[in-house]
């Protein structure tokens, strides 16, 4: 079972004064490795969602094509499918803090690396497509080892407002990042934007390196890494309920998701009219949106009841702000919208994350997450989708068929699987 040795002068005695932390949104951020953690997450998703404007501007600057920007988009998602799960073994099995250190790592070399290609003028679609594909292998490794360290820096009872805080630091950046990366290709271009991503990732690497608590697999009885992954499998075969939450995700990653890596760029060029700095606007709105939803969040902590109706609402609120987004041509509508689609998205997603985690042992916390990895890994399915309905029915078309999707596929799981309804 994993052993984890907490250093005593850096952490806050657990459980002390939490009558008078609960009053606070922020006082998980009092335990000094889970700040540090914090902050690593912050620069993290600097760079993510600047890349969330470089990515899809990049690759239709250089093949001019809706369907390669569904495809660059699919790319980086690829390899949660194919790692993913694995990837939560291994959080399982070494330390968590080594592994974030190593995908970091090799997401500084590719948003290097980039840059260098760009500014030497040798950059081509293949190009971008690799180093998307090693950024999003990256991701997979680094996401269940992140998600299964929060409950090792702060107790149980801070445990629902530690994730929010988490998704909190998400999306201060999603607000952030793409109106940087905005202003970056305003004034320079992609070269530029992509070294100012690597810049962001020393401090990232700089902040993990101060987490003092280690994670070390220990004795597991000889057991294979396939016998683990089945353990996985197995502990949401006990409990149906995170089952019925997977298959509330898978709705959401499919058809949800590619609405901000595919249809706001498209949309905003090409059926707008608006500059490539307009991009990051629109995304940005996204992630004021996503901030205000994980801060009421974390304000609100464990005293949220009937969580299932809840995640069901945001679900089905969050379609029909695509929908509106889909369908209206000025940025009095468009902003309103996309604020909303944030606030759901991710209010939905810290939500049954700290409802898993905490229905979960901590020697499986890794493994359980991973599995929402397959989820996440068929959003190059969407992707794809999502790519030929652009090319074939228009962005704003091809987006109002997604969201139909998103939005009767989960009154679908409504109506059919009452437990989700029955979720406290």
């Amino acid at each position: 079972m994993a052993q984890e040795v907490v250093a005593p002068a850096r952490t806050a005695v657990l459980g002390e004064g939490l009558a008078v932390q609960r009053l606070s949104t922020f006082h998980s951020l009092r335990y000094a490795d889970y700040r540090a953690l914090w902050q690593g997450q912050i620069g993290a998703s600097a760079s993510q969602w600047m890349e969330q404007i470089a990515r899809p501007l990049l690759i239709l600057h250089l093949t001019d094509s809706a369907l390669m920007v569904g495809l660059i988009a699919a790319t980086r998602m690829v390899p949660m499918l194919l790692i993913g799960v694995w990837a939560g073994v291994l959080a399982d099995r070494v330390d968590k803090r080594r592994i974030l250190l190593v995908s970091q790592t090799v997401t500084f070399a590719s948003h290097l690396s980039t840059a260098v290609l760009i500014l030497t003028g040798l950059i081509s679609p293949w190009m971008v497509f690799v180093t998307t594909f090693v950024a999003g292998s990256a991701m997979a490794l680094n996401q269940p080892a992140r998600q299964s360290l929060i409950p090792r820096l702060v107790p149980r009872e801070s445990l629902g407002n530690a994730i929010a805080l988490n998704s909190a630091g998400v999306n201060i950046m999603r607000v952030g990042g793409p109106s940087i990366a905005g202003l970056i290709l305003a004034v320079t271009d992609f070269g530029e934007l992509y070294i100012a991503q690597s810049i962001v990732y020393l401090w990232v690497l700089f902040s993990t390196w101060q987490i003092s608590v280690r994670t070390t697999g220990g004795n597991r009885g000889g057991g294979s890494i396939f016998s683990e992954l089945f353990d996985g499998f197995e502990a949401v075969r006990r409990d149906p309920t995170i089952f019925y939450i997977l298959l509330l995700c898978l709705v959401l990653f499919v058809s949800g998701m590619p609405f901000q890596s595919v249809f706001i760029a498209l949309i905003a060029i090409d059926e707008l009219g608006f500059g490539r700095s307009s991009v990051g606007l629109l995304v940005s709105s996204v992630g004021a949106g996503a901030l205000l939803g994980s801060l009421a969040l974390a304000t609100l902590g464990d005293g949220l009841k009937r969580r299932g109706v809840v995640m069901l609402s945001m679900m089905a609120a969050f379609a029909v702000a695509l929908l509106v987004f889909a369908r209206a041509d000025s940025l009095f509508l468009i902003v309103p919208a996309l604020i909303l689609a944030g606030a759901m998205q991710t209010s939905f997603m810290s939500l049954n994350n700290a409802y898993v985690l905490g229905r979960t042992p901590h020697e499986l916390h890794g493994r359980v997450m991973s599995l929402f990895s397959l989820d996440r890994g068929l959003v190059p399915v969407g992707a794809t989708v999502a790519g030929f309905l652009a090319e074939s029915l228009g962005p704003q078309g091809g987006l109002t068929v997604m969201a139909l999707i998103c939005l009767s596929s989960t009154l679908l799981l409504a109506l059919a699987v009452p437990a989700l309804r029955r979720i406290t």
